[in-house]
């Protein structure tokens, strides 16, 4: 079987020769091409390079386009700042407040260089890959959007007492969501990966998420061609599962590493994919005998459920990881052996 085969019959449920995996390795790439930050997340053929050198470490059984949300926000009119060894961040939104969003920028996906970055890696990893390997887009939740374009402050008085302007910028970055997944889609994405944060009862009531959260988002995620992995954002997600089950084009959950598989299985049922669960914020303190431990012991535990894919969860694997930590997990991975035999 190749990696698709590995994925799709998880997807379906079915027997595979061995657990399909994989690692977030966007931002690790860079590092195994000695590729600076800066040139690695605005020139496509960089980024392409650096997931070869990904391929030739550890061949995880999908690849993600550039985990890099902040270029999202630029188009936006943020601004943002680059870093040695980490993902570029955002360090000034794009508006004064919620009285300000004529300020706000109108990208397009085939004008903006940050976006036209992310569907031309997309592209090329489609072209040198996709025949083999499924292609994971990352795509900024349409509720947690705003928070970077107005900051976190004014995104929660908009939700919580000002409508009209939540629903304005709601409506400007649902379509920006929809064009740029589209977009993504077109490239040869597989599906897209969405972190989201402004759905977790960590910040708001589960009764306020049921009433003025997931219905847009609702709205915003059927209209998207393809399928959708909710991502939990950086929180435990698991047991609150059922708030989102209902979402249209969801194919499965990415947890957090302190969620219980069994818990959010019995809260979904037996169809959606769960993908986890090992923190790759983490790995640079594991040992390559820790990690592989580690893995040997999260893929026992979750061995009866075919409908499990291992990945790494949080955010990027960190720059000062140690390749050798990263191939004990793959080892432990093979070493395994079949899945839903």
């Amino acid at each position: 079987m190749n990696s698709r085969d590995r994925v799709f019959a998880a997807v379906g449920g079915e027997p595979a020769d061995r657990r399909a995996f994989s690692l977030v390795l966007s931002l690790y790439g860079a590092r195994l091409t000695g590729c600076s930050l800066s040139a690695y997340y605005a020139e496509p053929e960089r980024y392409l390079a650096g997931q070869q050198a990904v391929v030739d470490l550890v061949d995880p059984d999908i690849l993600f386009a550039p985990f890099a949300l902040p270029l999202e926000a630029r188009a936006f009119g943020c601004t943002m700042k680059h870093f040695d060894t980490a993902p570029p961040n955002i360090v000034r939104p794009a508006c004064k407040g919620l009285s300000d969003l004529e300020a706000l920028l109108r990208p397009d996906p085939a004008t903006d260089p940050g976006l036209r970055y992310l569907v031309e890696s997309t592209r090329l990893l489609s072209r040198a890959f996709g025949g083999e390997k499924p292609i994971a887009a990352l795509l900024t939740s349409p509720m947690d959007l705003p928070a970077l374009l107005v900051t976190i402050d004014e995104w929660i008085e908009a939700l919580l007492f000002n409508p009209g302007a939540r629903d304005e910028l709601f409506r400007r970055t649902s379509d920006h969501f929809v064009a740029l997944a589209s977009a993504l889609f077109e490239a040869g994405a597989s599906f897209v990966a969405i972190p989201a944060m402004f759905t977790n009862p960590h910040f708001f009531t589960p009764q306020l998420i049921r009433d003025h959260i997931v219905p847009p988002l609702a709205l915003a995620f059927a209209r998207l061609p393809g399928p959708i992995v909710f991502h939990h954002g950086g929180n435990p997600l698991a047991a609150h599962l059922h708030l989102f089950t209902a979402l249209p084009n969801v194919a499965g959950f990415a947890l957090d590493h302190r969620d219980s598989f069994a818990e959010a299985r019995a809260l979904v049922g037996g169809r959606p994919v769960l993908m986890g669960n090992l923190s790759g914020p983490h790995l640079p303190g594991l040992s390559p005998e820790q990690a592989y431990a580690r893995t040997s012991a999260i893929l026992a535990a979750m061995a009866g459920d075919p409908r499990f894919i291992f990945c790494t969860s949080s955010a990027d694997v960190p720059w000062n990881t140690p390749p050798e930590t990263i191939k004990a997990v793959g080892r432990a991975v093979r070493d395994a052996g079949a899945a839903g035999a």
